[in-house]
C-alpha cells in the first residue's frame, strides 16, 4: 500500500529558488509550485497543502499580503506557513508574524534546517487536527446525550415514586436515576469545560460577593454534606464586593467545596474563610482528610481527568479540578492547593485580584 506523502505549496517568482527547494524536498513529500500570488491563492483551495513556503518578495500582492488571506481561508485552518525571504532585519520577521506566519527563514537557508522545521510543522498540524476532531467529538456526544439523559433521570425518578413497586424495584430505579444523574453530571461538566477551553463560554460580570457565592456553593452541596454529616465552619469577616461571573464562581467553589466533602471523614469539619491579602481576596475551603500525597500530586491534581488510585477509584471524573482552574483564570485569578501544616487534611484556596474590587 503506497503511503500518502504531506503536502507543500511552494509560492515563489524566481524559478531557481523554486528548482532548489523541489530537490531538497521532492523526494519526501508531494509538491506544487506556483510563480503569483493569485496562483497561489487559488491552488491552494484545490491542494489543501501541510505546508506552504511563501517567498515575500514578489510582484504585485507580496508575501504578507498572501500570507494574511491565507489565514482567512477556512480550508486552511491547520496549514503552516513559512516565509522565505533575504529580508533579515526584526521588523520583517515581526511584520510576517502579524500576518499569521509560523516561522521565518532568511534566504541563504541551510537545507537541513529548513527540511527540520517542515518535519516540526506537519507534527504540529497532525497534533492540531487531532485535538480539534476530539474536541468535536467530545462535543458532538456531550450535547447528543444530554436531552436522552434528562429523560432517563426525570421519568426514573418518576417511576421510583410509583407505591406499586416493591422494594427490589424501587432500589432497582434507584440505581437507574442514580447512574443516570452521574453521567449527566460528567456531560455537564465535559460541555462546561469545552466552552471554557474554546474561549465560547462568555464572563458576564455582576457585583457579588464570596459571601454570596459560598451560600449558593453550600446549598449546592447540602445533601452530600448531609449524607456525610459534615459540619461546615465559615468565616467572612475579611470579605468585600467584586466584580464576577457568579454562576461560574458558584460552580468553582462548589466543586472545591464538593471535594473537600467527598475526602473528608464521617461526622468531619469543612472551614471556609475569606480574607483580604495585598493581592486581593482569598477563599480557602479547607477540609481534614487524607490530604494530597506528594507534592506530584499536588501539582497534577488539576491536570484534565487526573483521579487519585485511577485503579480503585469510584466515583469522579478528574474534571471538577481543571475546570475550576479555567474559571479562575477567565477571571485573573488563581486556584492553589496545599496539604495542612501539621494536621490532617488539605487546603485550596481561590483567589480573587484586587483589580476586580467594586
Amino acid at each position: 500500500m503506497k503511503t500518502k506523502k504531506n503536502r507543500i505549496l511552494i509560492v515563489d517568482d524566481d524559478q531557481m529558488n523554486i528548482l532548489i527547494l523541489e530537490e531538497i524536498l521532492g523526494k519526501q513529500f508531494e509538491i506544487k509550485s506556483v510563480c503569483g500570488g493569485q496562483a497561489a491563492l487559488d491552488s491552494a483551495v484545490v491542494f489543501r497543502p501541510d505546508i506552504i513556503l511563501l517567498d515575500i518578495m514578489m510582484p504585485g500582492k507580496d508575501g504578507y499580503e498572501i500570507c494574511g488571506k491565507f489565514k482567512q481561508m477556512r480550508e486552511l485552518a491547520f496549514t503552516k506557513i513559512i516565509l522565505l525571504s533575504a529580508k533579515s532585519m526584526l521588523n520583517d520577521r515581526l511584520k510576517g508574524y502579524q500576518a499569521g506566519a509560523d516561522d521565518f527563514i532568511t534566504k541563504p537557508f541551510d537545507s537541513e534546517e529548513l527540511l527540520a522545521k517542515v518535519r516540526v510543522f506537519i507534527r504540529l498540524k497532525s497534533v492540531q487536527e487531532i485535538d480539534r476532531m476530539k474536541d468535536d467529538l467530545i462535543d458532538l456526544f456531550s450535547h447528543e446525550t444530554r436531552t436522552p439523559l434528562n429523560a432517563i433521570v426525570g421519568f426514573g425518578k418518576i417511576l421510583g415514586a410509583c407505591d406499586k413497586l416493591g422494594e427490589h424495584e424501587k432500589e432497582c430505579v434507584r440505581h437507574i436515576v442514580s447512574s443516570g444523574a452521574s453521567l449527566l453530571e460528567l456531560v455537564n461538566k465535559t460541555i462546561l469545560l469545552s466552552n471554557l477551553r474554546n474561549g465560547s463560554r462568555i464572563v458576564i460580570e455582576k457585583k457579588t460577593s464570596f459571601s454570596d457565592i459560598i451560600e449558593m456553593a453550600v446549598s449546592a452541596n447540602e445533601e452530600k454534606t448531609r449524607a456525610k454529616n459534615i459540619i461546615l465552619l465559615k468565616d467572612c469577616k475579611g470579605d468585600r464586593a467584586f466584580r464576577g461571573d457568579e454562576e461560574l464562581l458558584v460552580a468553582a467553589l462548589s466543586y472545591v467545596l464538593e471535594n473537600a466533602v467527598k475526602y473528608s471523614p464521617y461526622i468531619g469539619t469543612v472551614e471556609l474563610n475569606v480574607r483580604q491579602t495585598e493581592k486581593g481576596l482569598e477563599c480557602e475551603v479547607k477540609d481534614n482528610g487524607k490530604g494530597l500525597g506528594d507534592i506530584k500530586m499536588l501539582e497534577m491534581v488539576f491536570s484534565e481527568f487526573y483521579v487519585e488510585d485511577v485503579e480503585h477509584h469510584g466515583r469522579g471524573h478528574g474534571l471538577s479540578l481543571v475546570i475550576v482552574k479555567h474559571i479562575m483564570l477567565l477571571h485573573g485569578g488563581t486556584v492553589s492547593a496545599a496539604n495542612n501544616k501539621n494536621e490532617p487534611g488539605c487546603t485550596f484556596t481561590l483567589e480573587i485580584p484586587s483589580g476586580l474590587f467594586v
